[in-house]
Formats: C-alpha cells, structure tokens, sequence
C-alpha cells in the first residue's frame, strides 16, 4: 500500500515538475542557461499566446466583389435578383470558417461597409493576433475551391465545328477581320490571341506551320484547324522562368488570320558530332566485360584486336568482322554507334575520332577502359556556322479550347457535398472520398447513367472532376452509380489529399474577394492593463490560497498545492495545445475570465470534499477512511456542478462569436483540469500525508475539540431520543 501511494505521489508530482519547466517565461530560461544553449532554444517554440486586445495584430481588409450580383440586380429579369447584404454575410460566415476553423484563435472577422462616391463597397475585415500566421491566412480566404462536376459529350465537339465552319464562311473575311474577330469570339465563347515576330521554323504543331506557310499574308486560313499550342515561359527581372496561362499544352480548334510574313536570313551555331563503328574486344577485367568473355588477359585481347585490323586495312567486311568479334553490344549492328557529340565516349575514343582530319579507319588500335577499340569514323561534322532561311510571321488565332467543348456541366458540386476526407486505394495511394448529400447522390446516380449509356471517341465516357476551376480527375464511368460516395484520385500525397479534403469542407464563396489592405492593429487594451490584470489575478489567486489554509489548514495546504499545480498544467497547455487541435489557444482578457471561473470551480470542489472529510473525522472515522469517503461523497456534487458547466460552455463555443468561444474554451479546460486537480492531485497528495506520523490529529484539519464534544452531545441526545421512544 505504501509503495502504490509514493508511485502515485510521483506520478503527480513528475507533471508538475514538467508543467512547471514549460511554464517558465522565456526570458527568464534564457537568463538562466543563455540564448544558444539548447534548453533555451527548445522552449522557446513554447509561448503563451496573447490575444488582440493584449499584444495587437494584424487586419487584413477584404473587399468582395460584387460584380455579377449587382449585374444580375441591374437586369430586366426581375427573378435573377439576388440579395447583396446576404452574400455578404455568407462571405464574412465563409471567411472566418476558413482563417478560423476551431475558433479558438481569438480572429475577428467583422463585416464593413466604404462610400466610394455613389457605390458602397463591401468588406470583411479580419482582424489577427500575432501567432496567427498572416500568408496562410491569406491563401485560406483567397482559395478558390469551388466543385463541379463535368459530364463528357461526344456530341458537343461536332456540334462546335458547325458554328465555327459557319462564321468561316457568313462572318470573317480578309477585309473585316479587324473589327469582326473580337465580336465572333465573343459570340462563339473562343479566345482571340495574337503572336508577333514568330520564326515559322519555331512552331512544333506541323498542321498550324502548313496552314501558315500556304497562307498569303492578310488572309484567313479556309478551314478549322486542330491544333496544340504549347505553354508560354517568359523570364522575370530576377531571372526566374514565369509561365503565362497554363503550364500544359492545349488541343485547341481554331480559325486563323495571318497577319504579316516576311523572308528571315539568320545564322545558326552548328555543334561538332560524329558518326562511327567500331569492334571492341574486351577481356577479363575490363570494364563491362560479359562472364564468358572468349579474351582471358589484356595482351590476348590487344594480339587478336591487331590481327583484325590488319585484315580490315587488307580489305576486310567491317560489319561482318564486327558480328563475328566484337564482345561490345553493337557488334550485332556491324559495330554502329551512330551519332554522337564530343564528351560522349570515353576520352580515347573521342580523342581518336574527333582529332582525326577526315572520315575512314583509324589506323591504330585505341585503348580504353573496357578494353582495345578498331574505329571506323563514318561522318564528322565539324563545329561552325551555317545560314538558315526562315520565316518570320505575325498571326492572330481564335481559339476553343476542346476540353472545355467536351464538359458539360452537370449541376452538381459543392452544394451537394456532405464530407471530404482523406482515403487510400487498392495499393496504398491517398484519394480524397466524398459523400453527398441525398439529393447529391440521386443527381450523382443520374448523370452516371446518363454517360454509361453514351459511347465517347475513346469508347466509355468520362465524368470530370473540377476543383477551383482546375480538372483534377476525369474518371471513365462504364455503369450507373448508385449511392452518395465518389473519389478524387491523382497523384496526392498524403498531405495534398488531406488540404484538398480540408478546403472542400469549407465549401465555396458565394463571391470572390480582393485584398484592399493590410495594417497593424494596437492592443486595445495596452501594458498596463495587461499588468493590472496580472496583479489582481496574482492577488486573488494568494488570497484564495490563504483562506483555504486559515480554513482547513493541512488540507487547506494540500488544495493550495493543488492549484498551484493547476496553475502550472494550465499555462503548459497554453504554450503546448496543437494546430491539429485548432491551437493555439489564444488568451484574451475574456479567456482569462474563464480560467478564473475555473479556479473558483477548483476550489469549490476541495471545499466540498474538505467539509465531508471533516464531517467523517468528527463522527470518529479513521483519517485514512475519511479521506476516501469524502471524495467518494463529494464526487457527485462536483461531478454535477462540472457537468453543468461544460454544457453551458458547449452551447457558448458552438453559437457564440470569436470572443465568447475564446471564454468558453478557456473554460471548457479549466473546468477539466480543475477536476483532474480536485479529484486526482489533491486525493493522492492527502494519501500521501498519511505517511507522516502524527498528521492523524483534528486539529491539523480544522476540526477543534468543541466541533467533537458537540457532535458527541448530539448523538447521546438522538439515543436517549430512540430508548424514550421504545
């Protein structure tokens, strides 16, 4: 028994020795063990984090663009009115579920409102403490993550082949291309790009460079072209490749307009190469030698290498000599090397085919690594210029771009969507598994009904997967789907899968947003208050522990430790609480509210079990049996008025503000730690007490003879009451 009750002695006291280390300001550890010891440097990743109205922040303002909504307002149809002040709100509501998902940040996102001349602006503001982290904030308000799904139709290209034949023919000519190109792209949903000063010969899409080349300069090609246009890189001042519009080539229909061409004389750097065979005869202990080489030493292999030679120079078939000795892999193509630029042999062989003056056999054997080399140089080319004519062309291009021809829209999206999470395939690949709503599952099974019964240009049809506007998955579907789950698959890592899960629960913005200004916002309360409060937290904190001394007296002192432990454990949670948990806990003044209502739980819950220990004291129970009845009896006052408490705290974090779920957080721990101290901390410390002799006195626990002697008279008088009775 007395070795169970120091076990548990030091378990408790080992969480308040480490409690008590990360509770330790910085400053002072690094006073104490200087700034590079690694002490210092490990627990300083550890801080308490301080709210906006005790350190400041930063404000980030956001304005939302309107622009569609307002169009929508300003039209004919009255049925396409949308209400702005309700797309507001929504916005700010998505805004902070993105900057502030578990609400314990202390981030304020307030909506406000800017007068610019005749319009009103609307903005978001969010406010942020200095733990947030300012650019992933940034990134979290401004993702686009809107889902869509996308059917394939096979009958969609054919049918825009027809529209864009038809303005070939009725709307573009030579003569208007200037004013009709941009009306026709507009009207037939295409793109008009424009490609100055481009060298034909710089093309790689050899249908484009054909039409190009046939057409004079001011005329429109007279078909619809099929083409791929390749990425766009230009280089930044800083020397870093910047790409323009998508980093993958596009398949694109377009129309054609050559704008000017002229002949282009340029010169060219032409780079030395080489063509040659060779027969190599390789022995053991050469580089790359087979096991079975038929050459046991280096001098056997150099007396057959010269043999051959001298049979080559007396008119010998090199192929054939080649097929018949070469231990190299080329022997069974005659020895061919084909072309190669200098550097790409071994030193040796480079040396003997690039210094000689001209094409044939090298006179003499070539020694290298993987043994003795007959050369044959068949081509050399050697380095210089040459002159290449060109065409330099300027052309305009209206473009469709096919995949976004082949995707219809389906309605379904991110409305319908009820959970992502992160999931893995049949070999271990991470996926994100979604789950819609039942409304998103009858639309689900619908559309993949549709397109298994559609025959698509590679067979089977295919449903797209569009996240923020970017195909992540184009899966082919062979048969209706019923039920409410699909996946997105790709190439994710664990960490992708799960941003992207993440991001699709937050769901999309009802209108994008425009970040219109970044500040530094002041502590609205500043360092004195922030000191006033400390004080008068510190003041309460001794004066609470001095009356449960004064009152209890030994386990008056065991509760003081108590809460000092308390104290401790609650500041280490602080500086330790996770991201993953939605940390930091951010401690503003309001949250400093919470954390002294819960050391008033604390103490009222030793208080409980103390006035029972003493009532069982008095009635002459053991101090052993006292102190397990009184937290046996007490447990269930504490237990009660505890639970109560989380419960008014869980209402308070799920339907108050950024401010009120900081309160109730802070509470939320408090209370739990509180038992965890009451129960936990103070019974084993009592326990332990009783390991001291002499601590068995009433004395020590507040109880004077007078409390015995009338608790003595009291119970003589209900005996006396009993006998009369009989």
């Amino acid at each position: 028994m007395k070795s169970q009750i120091l076990q548990r002695f030091a378990f408790v006291m080992i969480i308040a020795l480490i409690a008590g280390i990360l509770s330790v300001p910085n400053h002072i550890v690094k006073n104490i063990f200087g700034e590079e010891s690694v002490i210092t440097q490990t627990l300083s990743d550890y801080k308490v984090t301080l709210g906006l109205d005790l350190a400041g922040g930063t404000e980030l303002d956001y304005q939302i663009d309107l622009t569609d909504a307002i169009a929508m307002n300003s039209d004919d149809e009255e049925e396409n009115n949308v209400d702005i002040n309700a797309i507001a709100e929504s916005v700010r509501d998505a805004l902070e579920q993105r900057v502030n998902p578990a609400g314990i940040g202390e981030i304020l996102v307030t909506r406000s409102q800017v007068n610019v001349g005749d319009e009103t602006q609307q903005h978001v503001l969010i406010q942020m403490p200095p733990s947030s982290n300012v650019e992933e904030a940034k990134a979290d308000a401004e993702q686009d993550n809107r889902l869509e799904f996308f059917a394939e139709d096979p009958a969609a290209l054919a049918a825009k082949r027809v529209e864009i034949a038809e303005a070939i023919t009725i709307d573009l000519f030579n003569t208007n291309w200037e004013t009709e190109a941009p009306k026709v792209a507009t009207s037939y949903g295409g793109t008009l790009e424009t490609f100055d000063d481009v060298l034909l010969s710089s093309l790689t899409d050899n249908n484009l460079v054909e039409q190009l080349e046939n057409t004079p300069s001011g005329g429109v090609v007279q078909e619809i072209l099929e083409i791929q246009i390749n990425p766009e890189f230009t280089v930044g001042e800083d020397g870093t490749l910047e790409i323009n519009g998508s980093p993958f080539a596009r398949n694109v229909l377009a129309i054609a307009r050559v704008n000017e061409k002229t002949a282009e004389t340029r010169t060219a750097e032409v780079e030395a190469e080489a063509s040659a065979r060779h027969i190599l005869f390789g022995y053991t202990g050469a580089m790359r030698a087979p096991a079975d080489v038929q050459y046991a030493d280096k001098e056997a292999a150099r007396v057959e290498a010269e043999r051959v030679l001298q049979e080559i120079k007396d008119g010998g078939d090199f192929a054939a000599l080649a097929a018949e000795y070469s231990t190299g892999p080329t022997g069974v193509d005659g020895g061919d090397l084909g072309t190669f630029a200098p550097g790409a042999m071994a030193p040796a062989f480079n040396d003997a085919v690039f210094n000689t003056a001209q094409t044939g056999l090298v006179q003499e054997l070539v020694e290298t690594d993987f043994g003795f080399h007959i050369i044959e140089v068949t081509d050399l080319q050697e380095a210089g210029e040459t002159t290449i004519e060109d065409t330099l062309i300027s052309y305009d291009l209206i473009t469709w771009d096919t995949e976004d021809i082949t995707w219809a829209q389906t309605g379904l999206g991110g409305a319908q969507l009820d959970i992502a999470r992160v999931g893995y395939d049949q070999i271990g690949q991470p996926l994100v598994d979604l789950r819609f709503n039942p409304e998103g599952g009858d639309m689900f099974a619908e559309i993949t009904g549709q397109l298994a019964s559609r025959t698509c240009q590679a067979g089977a049809c295919r449903l797209a997967i569009q996240v923020g506007g970017e195909y992540i998955s184009t899966p082919t579907v062979r048969e209706r789907i019923v039920g409410r789950n699909a996946q997105i698959s790709g190439s994710f890592t664990y960490e992708s899968a799960k941003d992207l899960a993440d991001g699709l629960n937050l769901g999309a913005i009802d209108a994008p947003v425009i970040l219109s200004g970044q500040t530094t916002v002041e502590a609205s309360l500043g360092a004195e208050q922030l000191d006033k409060s400390l004080k008068a937290a510190l003041f309460g904190f001794l004066a609470t522990i001095t009356f449960m001394i004064v009152m209890y007296r030994v386990p008056g002192l065991v509760a003081a430790v108590a809460l000092i432990i308390y104290a401790l454990i609650y500041i280490a949670l602080l500086k330790l609480w996770p991201a993953s948990l939605g940390g930091p806990i951010v401690m503003s003044l309001s949250g400093a509210a919470g954390v002294a209502l819960s050391i008033g739980l604390a103490v009222d819950g030793n208080i409980l079990i103390f006035e029972r220990l003493k009532e069982e004291l008095i009635k002459g129970r053991t101090l052993p049996q006292a102190i397990d009845l009184g937290f046996e009896r007490a447990w269930s006052a504490i237990k009660d008025s505890n639970l109560t408490t989380l419960i008014t705290c869980i209402i308070l974090f799920s339907l108050g503000s950024s401010i009120i779920k900081g309160f109730a957080i802070a509470l939320i721990v408090g209370t739990l730690l509180s038992m965890f101290t009451a129960i936990i901390v103070s019974r084993n410390l009592l326990r332990t007490l009783l390991l001291i002799p002499g601590i068995n006195k009433p004395v020590l626990f507040g109880i004077s003879d007078k409390d015995i002697k009338s608790k003595k008279k009291t119970t003589g008088a209900k005996i006396r009451a009993r006998k009369t009775t009989k």
